[in-house]
């Protein structure tokens, strides 16, 4: 582990935690191919560092990103932006292609309670066998279902842990 487990306590006292869910434009499934999927994981774990926020569990589906942010210093708008500009400008560097690919909106569910935030992080780790994209939600590539579970020490720079 590359950080030490936070006290639940404390985190959920100062109500930063979000479930944030983030479309592509029209569902377009642009994340089926792992090369953006990939792509988004590698600039959400550098601005986790260089924006200052946690993530305790993501899911990447074909046409959509489903994560749980807590904004240390930066609000969760921001964090937003510069995420999917950061995405848009290197896949438009990459492609040659100046496409709009990111939904106007994004949703945004605030977090109160530990017990909330695992039913939510069960909730997400099984969108892709509700989406019969895979039969158990360990078997699904961009998860951080076997991180949670104890099973790998598998996206340790993005994702972080809670002592409860």
């Amino acid at each position: 582990m590359y950080g030490e487990a936070l006290a639940a306590d404390a985190l959920f006292a100062a109500g930063r935690f979000h479930y944030v869910t983030i479309f592509t434009r029209d569902k377009f499934p642009l994340f089926e191919d792992y090369h953006w999927a990939e792509l988004l994981l590698n600039i959400f774990t550098f601005n986790k560092y260089a924006l200052n926020y946690r993530v305790f569990g993501f899911v990447i589906m074909p046409s959509h990103l489903h994560i749980i942010i807590y904004p240390c210093k930066v609000p969760l708008s921001q964090i937003i932006l510069k995420n999917t500009a950061n995405f848009s400008r290197y896949y438009q560097m990459i492609t040659g292609r100046q496409d709009l690919f990111w939904d106007k909106d994004y949703y945004s569910y605030q977090i109160s309670s530990y017990d909330r935030l695992q039913k939510i992080q069960d909730f997400i780790h099984m969108n892709p066998v509700r989406n019969n994209l895979t039969e158990s939600p360990d078997a699904y590539t961009y998860t951080s279902c076997r991180f949670y579970a104890g099973e790998t020490g598998e996206f340790s720079l993005l994702l972080d842990e809670i002592d409860n």
